[in-house]
C-alpha cells in the first residue's frame, strides 16, 4: 500500500520537475538583468548629477 503510494507521489511529480527547473532558470536570469539594470541606472544618475553640476 505504501509503495503505491509512493509511487503514484512519486509519478506525478518526477515529470513537474523539468519545468520547475526551467522556471527556476528563467528566474535567475530576470534577477540578473535586474542587476545590471539597477547599476545601469545609478550610473546614470551620478553621470546626471555630475552633468548638472557644470
Amino acid at each position: 500500500m505504501e509503495t503505491e503510494i509512493m509511487g503514484i507521489i512519486l509519478g506525478a511529480v518526477l515529470p513537474v520537475y523539468p519545468l520547475l527547473f526551467v522556471i527556476y532558470q528563467r528566474i535567475g536570469r530576470y534577477d540578473e538583468i535586474v542587476e545590471e539594470f539597477k547599476q545601469l541606472r545609478t550610473e546614470h544618475e551620478h553621470y546626471k548629477e555630475v552633468h548638472h553640476e557644470h
